[in-house]
């Protein structure tokens, strides 16, 4: 297993935030501030069995220094890299005998966020894909099957707000019901105004029909990751 050197300091005392606990289908971790010369200066995360899920290093009340998130088994599952709230560097996943299974770059908070999944027979490849600009999503969130060509949610982003058309496909590669969405900013709207508006807004991507089928051609930057 990877070796783990935190970036809270080893001095800082802990503070209970909140107990663990259950409400119906909704889970709240034990949550326990990290204090250091009167500064919060990380945060850790517990599941009910007491064992640390999740560990992040703060400054200002914001993400500074890396997050290292865990399994219910206290197997490492992710390293992310944060400078001033953004992701900045790069992050690494791993599996679950402790090897990297993937990586992608940030820079100050902008790039892709990749996760991949992984079978009982190892990495099936990559599950999602999130484009963030200045730290918020921005752009295309991708959401892949297992085939690594077709997609089972699509949504579009803009600084940080629904703004676009959003997708989700069943098992059968046809639409769910109540899909295709229409976003402008936030606010939902329906097919027809979207269809104005997309018309003097360059920033909404265009309606086609043939993309409410799942298939997706990638951009280059997206084509790359997938042929490693």
């Amino acid at each position: 297993m990877p070796r783990i050197r935190s970036d809270i300091p080893k001095e800082a005392e802990e503070r209970l935030v909140s107990e663990y606990r259950q409400k119906g289908p909704l889970i709240y971790l034990q949550i326990i501030e990290c204090i250091f010369r009167d500064q919060v200066v990380g945060q850790r995360a517990y599941n009910g069995d007491g064992i640390l899920v999740r560990e992040t290093a703060l400054k200002d009340n914001k993400k500074h220094g890396r997050e290292f998130v865990w399994n219910d088994e206290g197997t490492l599952e992710s390293v992310e890299p944060y400078f001033d709230g953004k992701l900045h560097g790069v992050a690494k996943q791993y599996n679950r005998n402790g090897k990297i299974i993937g990586t992608y770059g940030c820079v100050h908070g902008t790039g892709f966020d990749i996760w991949r999944s992984e079978g009982e027979d190892g990495p099936v490849g990559i599950s999602e894909i999130h484009s963030l600009q200045d730290g918020m999503p921005h752009g295309y969130e991708w959401w892949l099957k297992e085939d690594q060509r077709s997609l089972w949610h699509e949504h579009h982003w803009r600084e940080g707000i629904s703004h676009g058309i959003e997708r989700m496909w069943n098992n059968k590669d046809t639409l769910k019901r109540g899909y295709p969405k229409f976003w402008i900013q936030g606010q939902a709207v329906s097919k027809r105004v979207y269809l104005k508006a997309a018309k003097g807004d360059s920033t909404l991507p265009v309606f086609r029909a043939e993309d409410n089928r799942p298939q997706r051609r990638f951009p280059p930057e997206i084509e790359n990751l997938l042929t490693r």
